[in-house]
């Protein structure tokens, strides 16, 4: 699990182990406003497995990322 800043928002990685013993992406993206915070889950499609806990992770930030930039 890691955290990472990317334009003004945090992003916190949280990629699963599945039944079948691969890996799913997940990110929760954390939006500050005032004093509160919001959060946000991104999760991958089905078919979005990876072998390895670390290409998940990676997946699940770009994915994130890219939902940030779609709101603006």
């Amino acid at each position: 699990m890691a955290v990472v800043k990317y334009k003004g928002r945090d992003i916190e990685t949280q990629s699963y182990k599945s039944d079948g013993g691969r890996w799913r992406p997940k990110a929760i993206v954390i939006t500050f406003e005032g004093a509160s915070a919001r959060t946000q889950p991104v999760l991958a499609s089905a078919d979005a497995v990876f072998d390895e806990e670390q290409q998940a992770d990676d997946y699940a930030l770009k994915m994130a990322r890219k939902w940030i930039d779609e709101r603006g």
